[in-house]
């Protein structure tokens, strides 16, 4: 597995918090294997893990923006499109 684009420390990376830590796939399903490749996860406190897949389609959608556009950052729109297969800016 690459190293995350968004965070280079072991915090959640929506509150900061350091115990209790899941890593959490941006572009899960068929796409997990990308995620993993392209560097394309974070570390999120176990109880929003759940809650973001559980029901937090908001929260859901903003990190997947967030890390779409720090891809496209570093690789291109074209790449990112020709792996995830879809935006989500």
């Amino acid at each position: 597995m690459t190293d995350s684009i968004l965070q280079t420390e072991k915090v959640c990376f929506i509150t900061g918090a350091e115990n209790w830590l899941d890593l959490h796939h941006v572009y899960a399903g068929p796409n997990r294997k990308h995620s993993d490749a392209w560097g394309c996860w974070v570390w999120l406190r176990h109880d929003i893990h759940m809650q973001l897949h559980d029901k937090d389609k908001e929260m859901d959608k903003m990190i997947k923006r967030i890390c779409q556009e720090k891809f496209e950052e570093l690789y291109g729109h074209e790449k990112f499109m020709a792996i995830f297969g879809k935006s989500y800016v």
